[in-house]
């Protein structure tokens, strides 16, 4: 008798460690997202051979700021301001918020969600001398889902995914932001030059006007040699006209991009030529160019997220299996509530 006893006490003492085993590798769960495979890119693997000298210059440009490619003072003072205030950066940034919240919602989905709650009531007795008492506390677990199929977690992942892309998304309206910037400040300065030779222009053709008029009234010369003159400077007074117009453009698009009026101090200022504004870039382009641009990143981080979501698509075909539970007390006095 003794003999058969002992494995059945065994036995029954494994059990309950069986089924913890098995209800661990059940939770463990399984993913049916696809297996990502980043597609070949249609570029060489290496850069030609000619440019190899460049290579690790470039590498290091790649790593550099902002900051170091710009040699104009003002132009980095708008840059920064346009950073600051841009609201199309800030958008970006808004959305990177969201998609992080997003993506925390998705993570709290694998870890059951516990309530708690204390309640009294207080009422008079049916024969209306006494008050009765009753207190209840108690905790609650509503629908956990097991992750018996990856469903959550491919949910999860593409969260994770989306929030990534939404990252580069902003690195890449930053980068466009920068170069906005200093094409528009490029352009602004181009046109004020060309603005100072049509005024000059201008003052010249109207002394040459008035020396015209001077010399018909004095029938030097003709009058075809004085509508010769006015027309020359209707010409330069219409040209003048463009520039102005011009350069009004050029500063409505800064001040759109800045994100705030332009201070007069970096309009009133003497233009600096553009090889001073702007240092030498290092020339030469590596092959692992394509895996840092922000805008590639992102396509990347979306394929990523359009895979893991084919996973909770595949998890859906099967059922949902949830788990509730509950725990509570009652006690018609407060001090013997938890006793």
């Amino acid at each position: 008798m003794t003999t058969k006893v002992k494995p059945m006490r065994n036995s029954n003492a494994r059990t309950p460690r069986l089924l913890s085993l098995s209800v661990l590798a059940l939770l463990a769960g399984c993913s049916m997202a696809p297996i990502y495979e980043r597609p070949p890119a249609p570029v060489a693997a290496q850069w030609p051979a000619s440019s190899a000298d460049n290579t690790a210059a470039t590498t290091a440009a790649a790593d550099m700021a902002w900051q170091d490619f710009v040699g104009d003072a003002r132009l980095r003072e708008l840059v920064t301001l346009a950073l600051d205030n841009n609201r199309d950066l800030r958008v970006a940034l808004a959305a990177i918020e969201q998609a992080r919240a997003q993506y925390q919602i998705r993570r709290a989905d694998q870890l059951p969600t516990i309530n708690a709650a204390v309640a009294g009531n207080r009422q008079p007795s049916s024969d209306g001398e006494s008050i009765s008492s009753a207190y209840t506390a108690g905790l609650a677990m509503a629908s956990w889902e097991l992750d018996f199929f990856g469903r959550v977690a491919s949910l999860k992942d593409a969260a994770l995914a989306q929030f990534l892309a939404t990252q580069e998304a902003r690195n890449a309206v930053q980068t466009s932001l920068i170069a906005s910037v200093v094409s528009t400040w490029l352009s602004l300065q181009t046109n004020n030059e060309l603005l100072a030779l049509t005024q000059r222009t201008l003052a010249t053709r109207q002394d040459s006007l008035r020396l015209n008029r001077m010399r018909f009234e004095q029938g030097v010369t003709s009058a075809l040699d004085l509508r010769q003159a006015e027309s020359l400077t209707a010409a330069a007074q219409a040209t003048l006209a463009q520039q102005r117009r011009l350069r009004a453009l050029d500063v409505n698009a800064l001040t759109q991009l800045v994100g705030q009026p332009l201070p007069e101090t970096l309009l009133a200022a003497p233009a600096i030529p553009a090889a001073q504004s702007l240092h030498d870039v290092p020339v030469g382009m590596p092959s692992d160019l394509l895996e840092r641009r922000p805008d590639i990143r992102q396509a990347e981080q979306q394929l990523i997220a359009a895979n893991a979501n084919i996973g909770a698509a595949r998890a859906a075909f099967f059922p949902r299996i949830a788990l509730t539970a509950s725990a509570g007390t009652a006690s018609g006095a407060l001090s013997g509530l938890f006793q």
